[in-house]
């Protein structure tokens, strides 16, 4: 009996963790379409950041904020929708990415949005379609 029991566990606990990817990266793709639907200029590498600020979009603290970029001043921006996020992005990108033609990495280090390490970390990420 105990077998059976652990057995119908496991076998739930594996659809839900199959449910739950299914839902995520439904959201990633909505959040990427978005992303190329306003135009956000290498938006493969945006999205990827917001893979990795987030945790995959499971960091219950940003999500709760609508934060999928770690915005801050003092402290973590929220925004009322992830949209809402987005849409800020593109306007912080319109107002600090000057040269098209500068790495977008290199752009994201330069300005101090991030570490050295942090374009090692995005080029790991996986989760990449392109813009049609």
């Amino acid at each position: 009996m105990k077998k059976l029991l652990i057995v119908i566990v496991i076998i739930i606990s594996g659809i839900k963790s199959t449910a739950q990817v299914s839902n995520r990266n439904l959201f990633i793709d909505s959040v990427f379409n978005y992303i190329c639907e306003s135009k956000i200029l290498h938006a493969e590498i945006v999205i990827k950041q917001a893979v990795l600020e987030t945790g995959w979009f499971k960091s219950k603290f940003l999500m709760k904020k609508n934060n999928i970029f770690a915005f801050r001043k003092k402290e973590y921006l929220s925004f009322k929708s992830w949209k809402d996020c987005v849409d800020y992005y593109k306007t912080w990108q319109k107002k600090h990415y000057k040269n098209p033609q500068e790495n977008y990495y290199q752009f994201l280090v330069r300005i101090k949005y991030a570490t050295p390490e942090y374009p090692v970390h995005l080029k790991k990420i996986n989760c990449v379609k392109s813009c049609n």
